[in-house]
């Protein structure tokens, strides 16, 4: 060889510029500006980079090699590192067709550079990624940041939390939303987190809670706690006994996050209760300011919560079951010590936390006998807090925890004890100075319905001796707390409920002026006694109602009313059940007329609330009323539909009972009659994936016939007005784009429900055309996409955060377009689909442009793709969204192979899409054009010479793609379909272009192109017939040697296509004898013996045309250093051969010691049969001599 002056600096400077080519646009932003490595000056978009260095490095400069190295790698590393999200085949770098990279592969340089196991490239892109999110939490919404972190940590969990532990130990300015953001990130799964990470959270987090300097601020502190509790989720025993060896001394926030850990994980504390307990009463004495008090005693109420909570649900744990007496023995001193000594403090938010952590204490210690005294006595002390200024829902929350404990184990309370809580509750109800909360209102009458259930004829004179107070409000209240006790059906009070609520409406009758706020409760309480088994019951029933309706209907004359409750009294006496249900539901009908409409949601709340324990006959009833009121009075009640669903929504879980069911479901499709939007939108708010039951309230809607189709038209609109704004992307949406959006895909699934239900098919067929391209669209959206986040009301509940719902958007999507196609009448079709797989290629994001493709293929089959369908894809093309780009440019690519294109006059428009989608940024998009343009063979072949030239254009500049080899394959591909249909004289002047590309894939590393560029230089030697018979002869002289090579490729199909290619070519040598001997190989399907085939070459080269034998020597020899050993073997076997079978006197172009030299290089080849071969050579060139001689 010649010897050469380039320096290694020059023969990077040159590389370079094609180097960086290699990388794809679509794996960097285009728009992003690069720093030139050669100018400081020169800030370059990315799409034009490679070629500004070809300009660039043309002047003069003072640039490094350094420089421009770590300029490659930084731009190589980028590329990497997003390879994943462009269309590059897992596992194979983009490569230059026909260009090789001469050195070490990248994937062997970065695997030099590890960091703890993480590629360079990795972890510097993950790093990078995460402190550009951190540095902008300020600018946008730290929750919708957070969970874009969190997203990253589903992958690369350790790098992040590496990442997030370092800036928490170097950015204190950031600390606190540092913290939020590893909160977050831990909320995911990290089951096998390295210990390391694990200690170094724990540490750094107790560490910053237990801070003494000035600095150490409280909304640190907190942030580190709910870090910690956040972490114990998975390691709950590393978390809680790294606290409680701090706890040397008091510390407020180590307290206060025991106590959160206990709230948080009840059962899982339990084990470790006890010695938290002991470490507390070893440093009562410690314990003396009002803050450190107040930490101490929130641990004791949640632990003690925690107990109570074990008691309810031991049998759920997996440790042996734990006694009462092994809590109480440590629960009894520390009770004792905080009702001897902390009571008399003044403080009001140290008092609160005692009183808090009284009430689940009492519940502990209420299961001894021992401790039950002291107990009752401490009574008193909190029934006298109502008297002071203090949060009295507290107070009342403690006592309801005692009474649930006295009432669940039967422990009486001494009947003074009893008497002063009923005086103290129905004081505080009563009382005009405190505006009850809702929260203590709630509770209070909770707490009157314990009393009930622990002494229920107590609790019954107790308010009946209220009623007989002159002062209005008490008997107010009084009366209020009977309906209470009524409305709840409890199992102690159920045999005086009727003659309760008669006494009471009498009473009532005769204080009340105006409207009765309380109706609609009554009713649905009362009315389903109608058709009670007893027969006193049904008229109680009927005097009840009437008194009702006196009540309600003051103002207004009753009119045939009383008469019509008067006659349906008597139909009551009958005991057939028939017969009950109609007379029932006349009394239903006859109070819907003055039914209140803002009451609905209060009538069935009670209506469902007492279906269950009520009988059947009764439970009927209930049923019939709730139907008939909504019926009767449904188009009044707009404003209550929202919460009239979320209560029929509510009891769906409970019951399951088929008639009962029955009713619930055909509720929601009355109300859709009178309010289908209201409806509609209701059920579209629930979260997703679609429960069982908001799916069953759907089906019930496609399942009247009434409605069905209207609900399919309002679903349609809900899905396609968030598309009519599709393109206003603002950098919260960037954020959350890998969700789906929320109320499109709730309405595909609804219209999977709704589907499913139709009694006919009607509907759909006529829906067809709209719901194709409309749920098309959808899979296209939801493509690659997780469910979306449930609606959350503020910032901290963002925060907080919930985990991403499980579930798959495009296959929920999928299954709606499905069913649309099966109650379309298309069960054939919908069989075929399934049998090819054709959904599963849908869904997956690397391969649904070709399960798009397949999908249409066979909806054309079956005749389901109209010209109305077409249209309406064909604006999706320019869609911002690269998913709509690829499904519609798939869907118009396999539509390209059916007549009906030219038939319904889509060819031109088509064309002229498929044309320019072949210079899209999106490789998959481009894929499918060039696929497109290639299926006009099949589609209207008669086309195909009108527009050939247009064809080869874009298909050979195709070929040159530099950024995805599947563009390419697929353009060769579409060439060979064309070249196929035409002649030497069609193709002009293309011809000298497609030869010359397709040659440069002859070594390419991937095999698909490698095979169908032998394909398409076959399908070149059959056309060329005169006009280009010399040049192509001439591009057989240079590769020939190649072919001869590739027969023995290491890909068997390589190899077959090779062969067929190789005999074509032969000809063209223009060696006669030559040609007649390689046919004596080619010919028939015997299998080929290449070393035969290469040594009657070299003898006939060797007797006709030395010219060629120096060119097969000179090729030879340069695939001593091909990619592929069985290559490099055939090459060096086919050098011995030629030396073997040539006179070396004639053969002046040889230079023996350069071939020498090189066959001890290929001795060290990695391959242990390429050592061989050259092994052998060497012996046969040089036998007996010593090598190296």
């Amino acid at each position: 060889m010649a010897p050469h002056s380039v320096t290694i600096e020059v023969l990077f400077v040159v590389c370079l510029p094609t180097l960086i080519s290699k990388i794809s646009v679509d794996a960097l932003d285009p728009e992003r500006l690069i720093q030139c490595p050669y100018d400081n000056y020169h800030r370059i978009r990315a799409c034009w980079f490679p070629y500004h260095l070809i300009k660039c490095r043309k002047a003069p400069h003072s640039v490094t090699i350094e420089v421009l190295f770590v300029a490659c790698l930084q731009m190589l590393c980028t590329y990497f590192c997003n390879v994943n999200t462009s269309s590059q085949v897992p596992g194979r770098s983009p490569s230059l067709p026909g260009a090789q990279w001469p050195g070490p592969s990248i994937s062997k340089i970065s695997a030099k550079s590890e960091r703890n196991g993480i590629l360079l490239c990795d972890w510097d892109c993950v790093y990078n990624e995460v402190v550009s999110l951190l540095a902008h939490m300020d600018d946008q919404d730290k929750g919708k940041i957070a969970l874009r972190i969190a997203f990253i940590a589903e992958t690369k969990l350790a790098i992040v939390l590496t990442v997030l532990l370092e800036k928490l130990q170097k950015d204190e300015q950031n600390r606190i939303d540092i913290y939020c953001v590893l909160e977050k990130v831990l909320q995911q799964d990290t089951q096998g987190l390295e210990r390391r990470l694990l200690k170094k959270i724990i540490t750094l987090a107790s560490n910053h809670m237990t801070e003494k300097t000035q600095e150490a601020r409280n909304e640190l502190k907190v942030a580190a706690s709910n870090t910690l509790v956040t972490l114990a989720r998975c390691y709950f025993s590393d978390v809680v006994l790294e606290l409680v060896y701090h706890l040397e001394l008091p510390e407020e926030f180590i307290f206060i996050t025991l106590g959160n850990l206990s709230s948080a994980y009840a059962l899982k504390c339990i084990p470790f209760v006890g010695m938290i307990l002991k470490v507390m009463i070893s440093m009562l004495t410690l314990v003396k300011d009002s803050r450190m008090r107040q930490a101490f005693c929130g641990v004791l109420e949640k632990c003690s919560r925690a107990v109570n909570v074990y008691f309810m649900n031991w049998e759920k744990c997996p440790f042996p079951r734990m006694g009462e007496s092994q809590f109480c023995k440590n629960i009894l001193p520390l009770y004792s010590h905080v009702t001897s000594n902390w009571l008399s403090c003044e403080e009001l938010e140290l008092k609160k936390a005692i009183i808090k952590a009284l009430g689940p204490m009492m519940g502990i210690l209420l299961h001894k006998k021992e401790p039950q005294n002291p107990i009752f006595k401490e009574i008193s002390w909190l029934l006298e807090q109502y008297k002071e200024e203090i949060d009295v829902f507290h107070i009342t929350k403690s006592l309801s925890q005692l009474l649930e404990v006295s009432g669940e184990y039967k422990i009486p309370l001494p009947k003074a004890k009893f008497q002063a809580i009923c005086s103290a509750l129905h004081n505080q109800i009563c009382s005009p100075a405190k505006q009850l909360s809702i929260e203590n209102h709630k509770e209070l009458f909770h707490c009157v319905l314990l009393l009930a259930r622990s002494s229920p004829d107590d609790m019954l004179a107790f308010l009946h001796k209220q009623q007989k107070i002159e002062h209005e409000a008490v008997r107010v209240v009084s009366l209020e707390l009977l309906r209470a006790i009524v409305g709840a059906d409890l199992p102690e009070t159920r045999v005086k409920k009727l003659l309760i609520v008669k006494s009471t409406l009498s009473d009532q009758n005769a204080t009340t002026q105006g409207t009765f706020d309380r109706f609609g409760s009554l009713i649905g309480r009362i009315a389903p006694y109608s058709c009670d088994s007893l027969a006193t019951s049904r008229q109680w029933v009927v005097d009840c109602i009437s008194c009702l309706l006196c009540i309600q209907g003051q103002s207004i004359n009753l009119g045939s009313a009383e008469e019509e409750l008067r006659c349906l009294r008597e139909a009551l006496r009958a005991p057939d059940p028939e017969a009950l249900f109609q007379a029932s539901s006349k009394m239903a009908r006859v109070v819907s007329e003055y039914f209140p409409s803002e009451q609905a949601t209060d009538f069935i709340e009670a209506t469902l609330g007492g279906l269950l324990s009520a009988s059947p006959t009764c439970a009927t009833a209930a049923g019939l009323w709730m139907k008939i009121i909504l019926k009767e009075c449904g188009g009044a009640m707009l404003d209550e539909v929202p919460d009239i669903l979320a209560i029929l929504y509510r009891h769906m879980p409970t019951i399951q009972e088929g008639s009962l069911r029955q009713f619930l479901v055909e509720a929601v499709s009355i109300l859709a009659h009178h309010h289908q939007e209201a409806v509609i939108s209701s059920l579209l708010s629930k979260r997703l994936p679609m429960d069982s039951d908001t799916a069953e309230l759907w089906r019930s809607l496609g399942g009247d016939p009434l409605l069905a189709t209207q609900v399919l038209q309002a679903l349609i609109e809900k899905i396609k007005t968030p598309t009519r704004t599709e393109g206003s992307i603002t950098s919260e949406t960037e954020i959350d784009k890998h969700l789906a959006a929320a109320e499109p895909l709730s309405a595909t699934c609804a219209i999977f429900e709704v589907v499913s239900a139709l009694q006919s098919s009607k509907a759909v067929r006529e829906l067809l055309p709209e719901l194709f391209p409309l749920l098309l669209q959808q899979v296209s959206q939801t493509l690659g996409q997780k469910l979306p986040l449930p609606t959350r009301s503020s910032p901290s509940e963002i925060r907080k955060g919930l985990q991403l719902p499980e579930g798959n958007p495009c296959r929920l999507s999928i299954k709606a377009f499905e069913s649309v196609l099966f109650k379309g009448g298309n069960e054939r079709l919908v069989r075929e689909l399934r049998k090819q797989r054709t959904w599963t290629l849908v869904e997956n994001p690397k391969t649904h442009h070709e399960g798009v493709c397949l999908l249409v293929r066979l909806l054309l089959r079956s005749g389901l793709i109209t010209p109305e369908i077409i249209q309406s894809l064909l604006p999706w093309v320019n869609s911002p969204s690269e998913n709509h780009r690829v499904t519609s440019t798939a869907f118009l690519a396999q539509l390209m192979s059916d007549p009906m294109l030219r038939e319904k006059k889509f060819l031109k428009p088509v064309l002229h899409i498929l044309e320019e989608k072949s210079h899209d940024r999106n490789s998959i998009v481009r894929q499918m054009a060039v696929r497109g343009l290639g299926n006009l063979v099949y589609g209207v072949p008669e086309k195909l010479k009108k527009h050939k030239k247009f064809l080869m254009v874009i298909l050979i500049r195709a070929l040159s793609d530099p950024f995805s080899s599947e563009v390419i394959g697929e353009s060769m591909k579409a060439v060979a379909k064309v070249l196929k249909e035409l002649k030497e004289k069609d193709i002009g002047s293309s011809f000298r272009d497609l030869t010359q590309e397709i040659r440069t894939y002859f070594d390419n590393e991937d095999d698909a192109l490698r095979l169908w560029s032998f394909v398409l230089f076959g399908i070149l030697a059959r056309l060329t017939k005169r006009k280009w018979k010399g040049y192509f002869a001439e591009q057989v002289r240079q590769s020939w040697v190649t072919l001869l090579l590739h027969l023995q490729d290491p890909n068997p199909r390589v190899s077959v296509e090779c062969r067929a290619t190789f005999h074509l070519c032969v000809p063209f040598l223009g060696l006669k004898r030559l040609q007649t001997a390689v046919n004596e190989h080619l010919d028939g399907t015997a299998e080929l013996k290449p070393e035969e085939l290469q040594v009657d070459i070299c003898r006939h080269l060797a007797k006709e045309n030395a010219e060629l034998l120096e060119n097969l020597y000179k090729n030879t020899i340069m695939y001593f250093f091909s990619r592929w050993e069985e290559i490099r073997a055939v090459a060096a076997k086919l050098a011995g051969i030629i030396l073997e079978h040539t006179d070396r006197q004639r053969m002046k172009w040889l230079n023996l010691d350069h071939l020498l030299m090189s066959l001890q290089f290929l001795k060290k080849d990695p391959s242990p049969s390429v050592q061989l071969v050259a092994t052998e050579v060497l012996n046969d060139i040089c036998p007996g001599r010593v090598l190296g001689e």
